[in-house]
């Protein structure tokens, strides 16, 4: 989802250019837009709702690469347990931090299982703050493409 948002020129009241004062327009010469959009003024709330968009689409990609990492922490998670599973029983190594640390295999199987049930918990909340921030990016689109139309860019590029 690209912020380039209003990325058309905006012409000043007093210009002296040919396109209507006041609004967005199209390639900046001074003719009238390709889209044959009407000329729409760029209000402060307009402006305001265009860096809201932008502010949450960061934060949207943001939490799909940390999701993504989380992910790939459970399916390790995952395998591990797995590898537990069919262990002999006998003391395993458990990294913690930087250091190995020998522990029975009851104790890393617990100990994993425990991680996964965290990560989980995290993913999914990270997941509705996601669909929050998608619900609330649908919003601001449906209010700047009613207002602007198709002289606004809200989608991904």
């Amino acid at each position: 989802m690209s912020t380039t948002g209003v990325m058309r020129q905006i012409d000043s009241p007093n210009s002296s250019s040919s396109s209507s004062s006041g609004g967005i327009s199209g390639g900046g010469s001074g003719n009238a837009p390709a889209d044959d959009s009407p000329d729409v003024e760029v209000r402060k709330a307009d402006q305001e709702m265009i860096n809201e968009f932008g502010r949450l689409n960061n934060k949207y990609i943001e939490l799909d690469e940390d999701l993504t990492g989380l992910k790939e922490q459970l399916e390790k998670l995952d395998d591990a347990v797995t590898e537990l599973m069919v262990g002999v029983g006998g003391p395993v190594r458990l990294l913690l931090g930087e250091a190995f640390v020998e522990v029975s295999e009851d104790y890393a199987t617990e100990y994993c299982e425990r991680k996964q049930e965290q990560l989980q918990a995290r993913v999914e909340e990270l997941g509705a703050e996601k669909e929050g921030i998608a619900a609330r990016q649908m919003e601001l689109k449906k209010a700047l493409y009613g207002r602007f139309g198709n002289s606004i860019n809200l989608e991904s590029s």
